[in-house]
């Protein structure tokens, strides 16, 4: 049946914004929290909006950061919106405006840092916040070369990075003015999204108003570039504009004026050129002792340092790197010598045991060996090291493995997989391959659950929800995981390791 909608508006320090609600949800999209990054403003740190006069109206979906095809079109489906380098704007859902002070969770999408938006229908927050009575932000952080190129006197790259810490700022400036509470926020993050989380504790970000994380497979295994393969990168993509990266002051004023399309033509081509099989890295991403991260302690380790007194809910995908690998057709004609030789090159030499017990224990063929070793080094084996921090410390830290998949999917449960159970399995997700051949029903049962249990820590720190056996958090000797699947149970993860 057809549901009305009606205006609403909602009078914020940015300046007033009009939205719509519908099923009890009020909608703000687009809302931009700073100024558009281009001409002269294109590589360099985000400048506050400056507040507007009139009402902005925040109807329509907003557009997303510029960027390329995803490396996981074929894993979640494709997406079409338009591109516009002014894209720093926040989507916004709320129950409703007044002064009732809701928890506010606001959203970090993945994408390797290239692709992806926070206001994509994939992510809509209104179920999030219908049933969770909280406040749900989707952020928008420039992407790619845009928002990570490393190049002294040109860009000082993690410019997404401070994107992200500026909305954060903006987010709790305004969130009374949406129902929610600006001393309670929550931030929720997948994938790249997960790295951010940790890459604004670590940086020293404001923060202090965040009481709770949720980290959905981040790739704390994949380490921020150093600084001199960073640069090295950073001169090689400016020279494929044509540029001297030597004369940084003259380049800077003529990159501004670069059309985008040739911008993004010269990402593309830096990413044919270092594409390698067996590697989950992204050619442009967050940048080791540069702006807005540390250089003394990896970023992962400071990130769990940096979170006293808050509380986390992090997890991992069962089959995280087959989203990566299960597809590609350079897999099928893999033996098992090469698949070793790309395990010793991108995952160390010590891999390589594990590599070989795992061919002796099973039939698995040699990229599926493959890509459970990068799911174990990249996902995995990071995120427990986190937990475990965490626990030592003394906070909460209570862990996942979202093991559920469809049945005879060569997929697995792959990376992006619990997205849908999260956000809840809308007509969005009706064409991601990752979901062929799901039971309706089944998926929409999980999706309930798992969203309790998100709700539930969101609103008090704990994920106990009906239809889940007992919860408990990491503590000293003691690693339990909840196994999120068709009959979900308590697996302990103190057995050996790959």
């Amino acid at each position: 049946m057809h549901q009305p909608t009606e205006t609403v508006f909602a009078d914020t320090p940015l300046g007033r914004i009009a939205g719509l609600r519908r099923h009890a949800v009020c909608r703000f999209r687009g809302v931009p929290y700073a100024e558009a990054p281009v001409g002269a403003l294109r590589f360099c740190p985000p400048r506050r909006k400056t507040p507007w006069t009139g009402t902005f109206e925040a109807y329509e979906p907003g557009v997303i950061a510029p960027q390329l095809a995803s490396r996981l079109l074929g894993v979640m489906g494709d997406f079409t919106r338009r591109q516009s380098e002014d894209c720093l704007h926040l989507d916004i859902a709320t129950p409703g405006l007044d002064d009732a002070r809701r928890p506010v969770v606001v959203w970090l999408h993945g994408g390797g840092f290239s692709s992806g938006s926070g206001g994509l229908d994939w992510y809509d927050g209104s179920l999030l916040a219908g049933e969770g009575d909280v406040v749900v932000v989707g952020v928008n952080y420039r992407l790619g070369a845009l928002g990570y190129l490393y190049a002294p006197g040109i860009s000082e790259g993690n410019l997404g990075l401070l994107d992200q810490a500026l909305a954060l700022c903006v987010v709790r400036d305004i969130a009374a003015s949406v129902g929610g509470d600006p001393d309670n926020m929550i931030l929720m993050g997948q994938s790249a999204g997960g790295n951010s989380i940790a890459a604004l504790f670590a940086g020293g970000h404001p923060t202090k108003n965040v009481r709770r994380v949720i980290i959905q497979s981040a790739a704390f295994g994949m380490r921020p570039q150093d600084r001199d393969y960073a640069r090295a990168l950073g001169a090689e993509f400016v020279r494929e504009l044509g540029g001297d990266p030597h004369r940084p002051d003259e380049v800077r004023a003529w990159l501004a004026g670069r059309p985008l399309d040739a911008v993004l033509d010269a990402q593309a081509a830096i990413a044919r050129r270092h594409a390698r099989f067996g590697d989950t890295a992204p050619p442009f991403q967050l940048v080791q002792a540069s702006a807005g991260l540390p250089d003394t302690v990896a970023f992962d380790r400071a990130a769990a340092d940096a979170m006293t007194g808050v509380d986390v809910l992090i997890g991992f995908t069962s089959d995280e790197a087959d989203a990566f690998f299960a597809l590609d057709p350079r897999g099928e004609s893999l033996d098992m010598a090469a698949a070793g030789e790309l395990v010793t090159a991108f995952y160390g030499q010590h891999r390589l045991e594990a590599f070989h017990r795992m061919a002796r224990d099973g039939e698995r063929s040699p990229v599926a060996l493959l890509s459970a070793v990068a799911s174990r080094d990249v996902f995995v084996e990071p995120t427990v090291a986190f937990a475990e921090r965490r626990a030592a410390d003394g906070g909460e830290a209570y862990v996942y493995e979202f093991a559920w998949h469809p049945a005879g999917s060569s997929l697995g449960a792959c990376h992006c997989l619990e997205l849908p159970f999260v956000f809840g399995p809308t007509q969005a997700w009706r064409d991601a391959p990752m979901l062929a051949g799901a039971d309706p029903v089944e998926l929409a049962e999980l999706s309930a659950t798992i969203r309790a249990a998100w709700l539930n820590f969101v609103r008090i720190g704990n994920p106990a929800a009906a239809g889940l056996p007992a919860w408990q958090a990491f503590g000293v000797g003691r690693r339990p995981a909840m196994r999120l699947d068709r009959r979900s149970t308590v697996s302990d993860l103190a057995g050996g390791s790959c």
